[in-house]
């Protein structure tokens, strides 16, 4: 159990809420269009795999790309803790990220085997994106990447597993939940700001050049993702119940306001840097659980 919970900690589970909750949307959804729940619960066993050994294996490449080069790796979740403090090995950490992804996989051959091409297609694409997400923030896509894994490819897989077909409504509400979701890493590239363009690296942030530009982006995101919604439910594309998650404006605010903090500076420690991550990672969180509600009242309408 002990080496369980090390693995779990190594390949940071605690990032598990962002999958999870993004699982649950098509899910609840699926169950509303008389899905096959035992295949959406599967589902979130392969999605719940290949989260955690894209952080595992997107870790190990950090370490290799900066321990190698005699650099020290940045403020940053205590990444790379477990090989660091030499917990364990390279070849171990290969090895946990080769178990991770091989369960993801299984699960994948799974509904390959039953429902071929259009799982195939969605397979394909998602696993290219996590091989290519440990390079993308040196080529400025890596939101880009992250928002489109756990947003519409991720609301397509798990409700085609489920219903065998897409909904158009679940595509338009994985819009909203993309921007939601690309701001939990947007939060993650601003504290740190200094330390990637000191790296190099090509973030949504350092394209801006500034923390002031930056934050303004972080702001019209933000708002973006409830105007959506309005707009849609305005010209009637969406029900007007999926309003509902204007309730969770309050939080979007108290998440600006604590980006503001950072404009001029950067988290002093490790600790302070989590404490705002885990802000940030509320949002998405809450905002899942208000698409959820919207979702189980237009069903009840």
């Amino acid at each position: 159990m002990k080496k369980i919970f090390f693995w779990l900690n190594c390949a940071r589970a605690y990032s598990l809420p962002m999958s999870i909750t993004a699982w649950l949307i098509p899910f609840v959804y699926g169950i509303t269009h008389k899905g096959n729940v035992l295949y959406g619960i599967i589902a979130l066993a392969g999605i719940i795999s290949a989260h955690l050994g894209a952080n595992l294996f997107d870790d190990y490449m950090d370490y290799k790309r900066y321990v190698k080069n005699g650099k020290s790796i940045p403020l940053q979740k205590g990444k790379c803790s477990f090989l660091l403090n030499n917990e364990t090995t390279e070849r171990k950490v290969l090895s946990a990220v080769g178990i991770y992804f091989g369960i993801a996989i299984f699960v994948g051959c799974f509904f390959i085997y039953l429902y071929k091409l259009p799982v195939i297609i969605i397979m394909a694409i998602t696993g290219v994106l996590c091989l290519l997400y440990p390079r993308s923030s040196y080529y400025g896509f890596g939101e880009l990447i992250i928002g489109t894994i756990f947003s519409p490819l991720l609301f397509c897989g798990v409700y085609y597993v489920m219903a065998e077909k897409c909904s158009v409504t679940l595509l338009l509400l994985s819009v909203p939940f993309a921007i939601v979701t690309v701001l939990l890493l947007y939060v993650h590239s601003f504290m740190d700001f200094k330390y990637d363009c000191i790296d190099h690296k090509r973030t949504l942030c350092t394209l801006l050049k500034t923390k002031e530009k930056a934050y303004k982006l972080f702001t019209f995101l933000i708002f973006t993702a409830y105007f959506y919604i309005f707009g849609l439910v305005s010209i009637k594309l969406l029900p007007a119940v999926y309003l509902v998650t204007g309730v969770t404006l309050w939080q979007a605010v108290k998440l600006c306001k604590t980006a503001e903090q950072y404009i001029d500076r950067e988290p002093e420690t490790e600790e302070e840097f989590m404490n705002v991550f885990e802000k940030a990672q509320s949002l998405p969180v809450i905002f899942a659980l208000f698409l959820i509600l919207g979702c189980l009242l237009d069903y009840l309408q």
